[in-house]
């Protein structure tokens, strides 16, 4: 019978078999922290591109909103209520009653009977309000230094809306200042 003897310290030096080195050990460590890094750097361009199309979404989704609410109002429409062609007249219209009575939930239009032209800017006052709350980046780019507003303009009965807004910088390195995105979509309304 043959006696199975364990290695020796001394043995296992000499036949060179003795497991993993530091040099080893470290070298696997620095190639699992890079290879951590690069799926983090992922994780995040991943989450700013999600968020950029979540803000696509949003504009699309508050564009077709203002467009039915010009279906809806096809008098007020035809006699250019809607019309909000630069930002000076986008301004007039977020510093009115009709968009800051979405703030206390206190607007004429909810409660009585409105003209055409009373709607239309009710209309644009909700929309524009709603525009600032869904969208973050629209009143961020009415503050740039070259500000911008969502626009309508109308051409017999085709409206084309513009939304802008500021999307997540794609480059975080970056000194220029931000420009925003804009979104146009043509309607045509009878």
């Amino acid at each position: 019978m043959k006696t199975i003897m364990p290695r020796s310290i001394d043995t296992i030096a000499k036949t060179g078999y003795g497991g993993f080195t530091l040099v080893e050990v470290l070298v696997s460590l620095v190639v699992l922290a890079i290879g951590l890094l690069g799926l983090a750097m992922l994780q995040t361009t991943g989450l700013r591109y999600n968020t950029n199309s979540y803000s696509r979404t949003q504009a699309t989704y508050m564009a077709y909103d203002l467009a039915e609410r010009m279906r809806a109002n096809v008098p007020g429409f035809q006699a250019g209520d809607y019309d909000v062609t630069s930002l000076s007249v986008a301004n007039a219209v977020v510093g009115s009653s009709s968009y800051s009575c979405n703030l206390n939930q206190n607007c004429t239009c909810d409660t009585s009977t409105c003209s055409n032209a009373a709607l239309a800017q009710y209309d644009l006052g909700q929309w524009y309000y709603n525009l600032d709350m869904l969208l973050p980046g629209a009143k961020d780019a009415a503050g740039l230094t070259t500000p911008k507003r969502a626009t309508v303009t109308r051409i017999n009965n085709i409206a084309t809306i513009t939304i802008y807004w500021l999307e997540q910088n794609r480059d975080a390195s970056s000194t220029t200042p931000a420009t925003p995105t804009s979104q146009s979509m043509d309607v045509e309304i009878y």
